[in-house]
This record gives structure tokens, C-alpha cells and sequence, in this order.
């Protein structure tokens, strides 16, 4: 009883806070002049015992901010949030006027969202970080304190946790005393399915309440490590099957900053059978992440430095999302705060369209000499719209995707078959299945079919019936069959089925007189 007494109270605070703390947006990139982003807003009554802060989202260089003509603060960053506290210069009930000078830049020069804050000025969450235990089924939590109460210690702090996107989902809620301004707690996830990867996209949401101020997170339960020089997640060996993204969005103009095109675009990779993502030269917004947590998207940003490194860690590391970090030559696991380096080995395959990616991450898989592969030319490049989803991104026709995931996912059928054979020859080629799942396939049946050019089926069978082992490329079976019985000449498909159609791969074949 008393925890659903907590819970509806609970409730209660985060509509009260969400009604309270409305965030005014700025329009962005509207200025009266060519430097200067300039903009009037009124300011609530409300807000008049608030901290108000200014969020810029991204900045492209360092920001100088004025507040009704008073110099209110700068930051140096560049594309990654500032928030500068502008409590003095804000006068409540009365329209205020915003100037943000960007450095190098017009009044275009901050992307996404410009904003003003406020958080109850007595008492405020000021950071908070989570720890994801994955294995123990807790979250750590820290979280930072200020406001101008002198004993924080008559608060206490309310915690919910859910995982999102399912109503019937367990909720927690915990409620404690505050004891200082600074406070380490673990929180229990309660939920069968917590794990994070490709496979189960599972996040949880974290809801905050410390008097009146009211703040939600989101974060995901998974471990990121490196076993004998081997990319893991959650204690599965993970096979990336990635693409590269540069800083170039022909279709949107410049860089998204919302989530639902994020959404689209991590989608789409995921339809085509990726898992990865390497951003080459930069990082994306947090959008971004927010889009992969949701997809199970593996993604590899990239640092200019070991102060943007920390910087970007920092700022995204609550993203289950955020995997790898790249910065120069060097490539690292991030997991809760901690950079490993690894050697991913990642072959890169360029193809300038589907034959040429189909031919070449099948010789890397069956040559075993990689288990993660890149391909470039997926996406547009700088002034090249020649990606392969370059007219692809809202197409309807599900023929090009059925066709790359046939030899782009984490189950794969292999073989190595000959150009042309002889009418009089028996076909014999050998059946391998690449399994990149989190487990060994149990009790499935690979099949094959050979067919002609109409698509009517000429022969067919099974080829093995049992377990298919991960991180290895054993064969299964071979298809063997007499090309006399079935008196076919020209152009065939050899199609291979694991467990069902919908895994398959196909090959054509020349049978000669």
C-alpha cells in the first residue's frame, strides 16, 4: 500500500512539475542582423523564484549570450550543449530580449534547440549520472544537488524506473532522504527483458523528484568489454556489420536534430540488416542516440580530441547506443565512464552497388579473416549522392531491401559455387551459415532449391537438420545433385533456405550443354 501511495504521489509531483517548469522555445534561426541571433520571449510570473537557464543544443562555435542588453555568460564548446544560467538578468512577467553571438558564425550558427529552463531556485537536481549493473539488476545512481535551501536534509528524493514503450512494464519506486547535495544510491530494474543490444532494444526511463523539481533520463542495461582482444556486449561476442555516415545530409539540407528523422534513418540502416553506425569526423546529436537506443544501433561517433572525448562520453554516455568512440587511428569500448581500447580489424568494402556489397561481404565471411565488416558508399558523401539509399530512404518497393538482407544480417547462408557447370556434371557445392546471433541456433533446418528463370522449382532438399554454433563457420552440409535428373539448360537461382524463407541467400548459375 505504501509504495502505490508513493507511486501516485509520485504522479502527482510530474504533473505539477511538468506544468510548472514549461520549457519556452526559441525559434531558432531568425536574427535582425547577420551575427546575432536576437529574439524576444516573454517570460512567465511564475518563474519569478525559478533558475532559468539557456540551453543551446549546438552550437557551431563559442557563444557570447546577452539578456535585455546585460552580458549574461559565454561558453566555448563547440557542438555540444551550452546551458548558461541566466537568473540575474531574467525579469519574470515581462518579455525579455535573447542575443547569442556564435563565433564564425551567422545567426544560423546554433543547430536544434534554443530554450529557456527553470528549475525551483530553493532546491534543484543538478547532474545526475546512472551506472547500469546488468547482471545484478540494478542501476546506480549519483545525483547532484544546488539551490539555495539551507538544509537539503528536510527533502527526500522519489525514483521510479520503468521500461519504456510497454504500459503493463513493473514500475519501481524507491523514496529516501536527501543527505547532502551529493548522493550515491542503487535502484532495482525490475523487469525480465532489461537487457540492452541489437536483438532486445529494451530502454528504461528514470524519473526524478527532489521537492518541486521534477527531471526523467533514460538509460540502458547493458555491459560493453573487450574479451581476448573481441568486441562483447553483455558478455556475447557482437559482429558489426556497419556503414560510414559523414557530416553530409543532402536530403535534409544539413544535420538533422530531431529524433523522428533520426528514427527514419536508423530504421532504415536496421531494415537493411546494419547494426552499426561510424561517424566519420564527427558526433551526432543526441537525437541520434535516442533513435539507436530504440533500434539497437551500435554507434561509433568520433573525437578530435582526448578533451572531446571525455567531453562527448560525458555528455552521451547515458545512451546505451554509444558504443565505440573513435579518435585518430585508435578505436575504443566505452562502457559506464571506462575506454578500452580494441583492434576491430574492420574490413571495409566498397561497393558502388548491391552485386559489388553482396560479392564482397561474402568473401569476408567466408574467409574468416574479419568478423566486422564496413561499408562505405551506403550513405551519401560529401558532394557524391551517388549511396546506395540515396533515393532509397523513403522508397516503398521492399525489393532492394529483400535483396541486400539476404547477405547483410546476423544470419547469413554461404556457398561457394561455380560460374557454369555442365548439363552431364552433378552440381556439388558446399552449404555454410554465419551466425552472428547473441547464441548457437538450435535444431534448424537449412534447405535448398534450385529454380529457373520463371522461378519454377527444379529440385530441391534438405542439406542438414541440427545446431548451428555462433563465432564459427562450420559446414553444414553440401548440395548434391545430378544436373542430368532435372535436364535444365541456361540461367538457374541456387537459393538457400536456414529455418524458414525468410533467411535465405541465392546465387545464379550457367548450366552449360
Amino acid at each position: 500500500m505504501k509504495q502505490i501511495i508513493s507511486t501516485i504521489a509520485f504522479l502527482v509531483l510530474a504533473l505539477q512539475a511538468a506544468a510548472q517548469d514549461v520549457v519556452r522555445l526559441l525559434q531558432s534561426a531568425y536574427a535582425d542582423s547577420g551575427a546575432v541571433y536576437r529574439q524576444s520571449v516573454y517570460v512567465p510570473q511564475k518563474w519569478d523564484k525559478c533558475r532559468v537557464v539557456l540551453f543551446l543544443e549546438r552550437p557551431l562555435g563559442a557563444t557570447a549570450v546577452k539578456v535585455n542588453g546585460v552580458e549574461a555568460g559565454s561558453d566555448t564548446l563547440v557542438n555540444y550543449p551550452h546551458q548558461l544560467d541566466i537568473t540575474e538578468q531574467i525579469v519574470a512577467g515581462q518579455r525579455n530580449t535573447i542575443e547569442v553571438s556564435v563565433a564564425g558564425h551567422d545567426a544560423h550558427g546554433v543547430m536544434g534547440n534554443i530554450e529557456l529552463r527553470s528549475q525551483p531556485r530553493r532546491l534543484y537536481i543538478n547532474k545526475v549520472r546512472t551506472h547500469p549493473r546488468p547482471f545484478m539488476g540494478t542501476v546506480g545512481i549519483e545525483l547532484a544537488l544546488s539551490g539555495q535551501s539551507p538544509d537539503f536534509g528536510f527533502y527526500n528524493v522519489q525514483t521510479m524506473i520503468q521500461r519504456e514503450g510497454v504500459d503493463t512494464a513493473k514500475i519501481f519506486v524507491d523514496e529516501r532522504e536527501v543527505r547532502g547535495s551529493y548522493m550515491q544510491y542503487d535502484a532495482l530494474v525490475m523487469d525480465d527483458n532489461r537487457l540492452w543490444d541489437e536483438f532486445h532494444p529494451n530502454i528504461f526511463r528514470l524519473a526524478l523528484g527532489v521537492g518541486s523539481d521534477y527531471q526523467e533520463y533514460t538509460f540502458g542495461m547493458r555491459e560493453a568489454g573487450v574479451v581476448d582482444g573481441k568486441l562483447y556486449l553483455n558478455r556475447h561476442p557482437v559482429y558489426l556489420r556497419g556503414c560510414v555516415m559523414d557530416d553530409y545530409f543532402p536530403l535534409w539540407g544539413r544535420m538533422p536534430m530531431d529524433e523522428a528523422t533520426w528514427m527514419h534513418i536508423m530504421q532504415r540502416l536496421s531494415d537493411y540488416g546494419l547494426n552499426h553506425v561510424r561517424f566519420r569526423g564527427y558526433c551526432p546529436p543526441d537525437a541520434a542516440f535516442s533513435a539507436a537506443d530504440k533500434v539497437g544501433m551500435y554507434l561509433q561517433p568520433e573525437a578530435t580530441s582526448v578533451a572531446d572525448m571525455n567531453r562527448l562520453t560525458d555528455t552521451y554516455g547515458h545512451h546505451p547506443s554509444l558504443v565505440l568512440v573513435t579518435l585518430g587511428q585508435d578505436t575504443y569500448v566505452y562502457n559506464d565512464r571506462v575506454l578500452t581500447p580494441v583492434a576491430l580489424n574492420q574490413c571495409t568494402i566498397v561497393g558502388p552497388d548491391m552485386m559489388a556489397y553482396k560479392q564482397g561481404i561474402e568473401r569476408v565471411l567466408l574467409s574468416g579473416d574479419s568478423v566486422h565488416y564496413l561499408l562505405t558508399g551506403i550513405c551519401d558523401r560529401q558532394n557524391d549522392f551517388s549511396g546506395v539509399l540515396h533515393g532509397r530512404w523513403d522508397d516503398t518497393d521492399k525489393a532492394p531491401l529483400r535483396q541486400f538482407t539476404q547477405f547483410c544480417r546476423a544470419i547469413v547462408p554461404l556457398t561457394k559455387l561455380p560460374q557454369s557447370v555442365a548439363a552431364t556434371d552433378t552440381l556439388r557445392v558446399p552449404v555454410y551459415v554465419y551466425n552472428a546471433m547473441y547464441g548457437n541456433l538450435q535444431g534448424v533446418r537449412t534447405s535448398y532449391y534450385l529454380a529457373d528463370e520463371s522461378g519454377k522449382v527444379l529440385a530441391g532438399g534438405l542439406v542438414a537438420n541440427g545446431d548451428v554454433p555462433l563465432d564459427t563457420l562450420p559446414q553444414l552440409g553440401e548440395v548434391v545433385l545430378p544436373l542430368d535428373s532435372i535436364q535444365a539448360q541456361g540461367k538457374v537461382t541456387l537459393m538457400i533456405t536456414v529455418g524458414s524463407n525468410a533467411v535465405r541467400n541465392q546465387w545464379d548459375l550457367n548450366i552449360n550443354e
